[in-house]
Parts: C-alpha cells; structure tokens; sequence
C-alpha cells in the first residue's frame, strides 16, 4: 500500500503540476516542442512554465534553461519532446534535480525494434533507481481539465467534467478528446499511455478509480501486459464506477497493426472479451459507441434492469427502434392494463396499445411528457426512448426556406425566429421536462431527435438530457448502461 500511496503522489504531480518544464521547447511552427508549449501557455493553466532549449534564451518571452539542471526552481513534471536518444540524459538530469514525474512524447523506442527497444529499457532503469515515473514514451501527452493543464500537441479548449479517459492510441484519444470538447461532455483526466513503458493503462485506471471527480472512464486499449493486475483493478474500480473500453486487434491485421503501433502485445479478443464480462467492463466496439456510451455513463442514471419502454411519434421508427432492442439484448414488457388505462385518458382512441407507444403524430409537447412520465413512472421498465419529438425545428426552417421560394423574396431574421420561437420553446420543455424525469425516478430517458448531429448533449436545471440522431445509437447506449447496471445488481446480490 505504501508503494502505491508513493505512486498516487506521483501521479498527482503529474497531472496537477504547479511547475512544468518542457524540454526541447522551441518556437518554431511545427514542432513537437512547439506544439506542446503552445497548448500548455495557450489555456488557462497558472502554475510555472519552464522551456528547455540550450539553442535559446527565451521561448515565447519567457527565459529557456540550457539543461534541467539549471532551472533555479523546483519542478513537478518534465515534458520531453527531443529526439529519443537524448531522453537517457534528460532522466538522468531529472534524477538529480528531484524531478518525480515525466511525459515522454518522443518516439523511437520499442516500436521501432531491437535498438529502440534497449533505449527504452534504459530509461526505466534509470526511472526506477531514481525514484520517478513517467508516461509513454510514444504518447501525444497528458490533459487535466480541472487543472486547466493541457500538454498535447493538439490544444483543445475542453471544460471540466467527470469524464476520465485512457487511450494507448494518440490520435485516436485526441479525437476523442476532441469530440468530448465539441459535445460538451466534460473532461476530467486526459492520459495517453503510448508504449506503457512505465506507467500502463491498469495504474491509470487505479488512480482514476480512486478520484471521486471522475464519473466515468473511457479506454482505447489494444493490448495489456499484465492481465491478472488488469482484471483485479479492473474489480474494484468497476463497483464504483463505469469502465467503457474500446479493445481493438479483434482481426488478424488488427492485432498486428497493434504490435507495430506502440508495441503491444495484442493478446487472444476472446479472451479479453471474457475478461470484460467477468470484471464489469463495458465494452464496445466502436469509436463512436465509446464517445456516446462514456457520455451517458457519465451523465445519465444507470438503468436496474434491461426492460425499456418506447414512445414514437410514428410506427416506423418504433419498429426498427423495437427490432434493435431485441438484437441488443433488451427486453419490451406488454403494457399493463392499468398502464393502458392510464395512456388512454391521454391518446387519441386509435393509438396502439402496445410498448412501442405509437402517439400517431399527436403535436401536443405537454401529452408527450406526461406520456413519457407514464412509461418512465412504470415498475416495469428501467429505462424509456422517445422517438421524433424533438428536432422538428429544422423541419421548421426548411419548411420557411421552401416558403421563400415560392413567394419569391427573403424572410426577415425576425419574422422566421417569430416563426420558430413556439417550437423552440416547446421543445426546450420536453428537454427540460424530461431532466426532471431523469432525476426523480433514475431511469435514463434517451431522445432520438430529427436531426443529423449525433450525440446531443442538453443542459437544464436538472441535469443533462441526451439525444442522438437514431435509433441504433439510442438503443446500444441503453443496452450498454443496462449490461452494466445488472452486473452492479449482481455484485450486490
């Protein structure tokens, strides 16, 4: 345990540095040094900044050391961005400044082969009898939203959150990141892993694990060392909290590509498959189910139970929304008598009776929530999925563009926000009505809109609603969460 505590220190400095220094810094466009310098002053972070250059003697106006050695301060976390032969001195300078903590970009080591191979058993030798760690090497860096510190070559004005994420991939994390940014789902913890020379994917998930900020963690993995310490975290961190993984090298060329890429051994996917199950990983298979499900898992309440109730505003959408439930595991209870009651007071005589409810193109924004409320009040379900009541103001729109030209001239800005302000308004209280409903009874209620922008995140009051452009993404989000929600059922049974 006292290794670990020593370790959790470690990593504290590293993601929450009060002084970084970046060696190899340069304020030439293009490179790594550059870049990373840039991403570190150009947000918000407070702490100290040091450039290492001995080329230079300022960097972007502030003083650049020759070595480590000669900054006269102390410092938390060294970046490096220098060439990969190179490192075996800078850690040796890191060693006798006192510095604990590391971020190596650089690459050409174990991926490239035998003599990139020895160069990186070198800097763990010197990283273990010098008392440091490091990330990487072969990584894009390191962000800490909370901290408003960001060392990734790609700068990315993210706000904090509870999402937490792990990625061996640089560019695929960054894009990642880069969607966490643009649907304003909120970061917490950014760590690309690289090569996992040092530092792997289990010790970022134990430390994420213990931080009561992050919400959820999301993982790029595509292969794991050690896979008895993988799954033994993996145990205690998924009793409380989600753990959405995205395992690649399920082919022969992936996981060959895999070992190419940062070196990893991709290992058996049947076995990690198993492994997932057992440990109460969330596994998904693509990119964009690991952005939506990671967002909902974050977000959203976790459902008890793999029933699910449907609304849609029309028949075809509740039918390919109800055939993919069924493919996805998900069970439609029929609907009771009582709750068929209770729907008939609301509906029009010829709606369906049935779980799709089919609201037969009803416009009433204030029947549809007390028809969701129904649905999502129910016991017998755990999670609901509203169809087509949401979005129809860009129908809105279109309908006023083809009004234009059929009269001829050009609406004002005015008169076509006069025109939308009813629907606008009618939509934002379904949204802020379901928030409401998410909240009091705990089930995930999940809106596929009528638009093309995939994952949709809405703030209210209450809390987040969450929307997404089909009914295939709603429902593997909801088959995701419930997965999960029953293996914590199970844990506690």
């Amino acid at each position: 345990m006292n290794g670990w505590n020593d370790l959790h220190k470690k990593l504290d400095r590293m993601f929450f540095p009060k002084s970084v220094a970046v060696v190899g810094a340069s304020d030439l466009p293009g490179k790594w040094g550059n870049l990373i310098l840039i991403s570190i002053l150009g947000w918000k972070f407070t702490g100290k900044v040091f450039p290492v250059n001995p080329n230079k003697e300022t960097v972007f106006d502030l003083k650049s050391y020759p070595s480590l050695l000669d900054i006269p301060e102390e410092v938390d976390l060294a970046v490096f961005a220098i060439p990969a032969r190179l490192i075996p001195d800078g850690f040796r300078d890191c060693v006798k400044k006192g510095i604990h903590a590391a971020v190596v970009i650089s690459s050409g080591f174990k991926e490239t082969g035998d003599i990139g191979k020895a160069l990186e058993e070198e800097i763990i030798d010197i990283a273990r009898n010098g008392n440091m760690v490091f990330i990487g090497p072969n990584t894009m860096g390191i962000a800490s939203a909370h901290h408003d510190f960001e060392a990734i070559p790609t700068p990315t004005p993210v706000e904090a959150g509870g999402l937490a994420i792990i990625s061996q991939s640089g560019n695929l994390g960054l894009q990642i990141l880069k969607w966490v940014a643009h649907k304003n789902i909120g970061l917490n913890i950014y760590a690309g892993t690289g090569n996992e020379a040092m530092l792997n994917a289990s010790d970022m998930m134990r430390y994420l694990g213990e931080r009561d900020d992050v919400k959820a963690i999301a993982m790029y993995i595509e292969g794991i060392s050690n896979g008895r310490e993988f799954m033994e975290i993996a145990e205690q961190v998924t009793s409380k909290k989600p753990v959405i993984a995205l395992k690649t090298g399920r082919s022969r060329t992936g996981s060959k590509a895999a070992q190419s890429h940062t070196g990893s051994m991709a290992g058996s996917y049947a076995t990690y498959e198993a492994m997932f199950a057992q440990k109460g990983i969330t596994r998904v298979k693509t990119p964009t189910d690991l952005l939506n499900v990671s967002a909902a898992m974050t977000h959203l309440p976790m459902p008890k139970s793999n029933r699910v109730g449907i609304m849609t505003m029309g028949g075809g959408w509740g039918i390919v929304a109800a055939d993919e439930c069924e493919d996805a595991g998900l069970f439609l209870p029929e609907l009771s008598g009582d709750i068929i009651s209770r729907l008939d007071s609301l509906l029009p005589d010829y709606w369906n009776r049935g779980n799709p409810v089919d609201l037969v193109g009803e416009g009433d924004a204030d029947m549809y929530l007390q028809v969701i409320e129904v649905l999502a009040r129910w016991d017998e379900i755990d999670s609901v999925i509203p169809l087509g009541i949401v979005g129809r103001s860009q129908y809105m729109e279109d309908f006023i563009t083809c009004q234009e030209r059929m009269d001829g001239k050009l609406y004002t800005r005015e008169l076509k926000l006069s025109v939308l302000k009813n629907q606008l308004q009618n939509e934002n209280r379904i949204i802020s009505g379901i928030a409401r409903l998410q909240k009091e009874t705990r089930k995930p209620i999940v809106l596929v809109a009528l638009s093309e922008t995939g994952l949709s995140l809405s703030d209210t009051e209450h809390g987040k609603v969450m929307s997404l452009s089909s009914p295939e993404q709603a429902v593997s989000i909801i088959s995701h969460m419930a997965q999960y929600g029953m293996y914590l059922k199970q844990r506690t049974t």
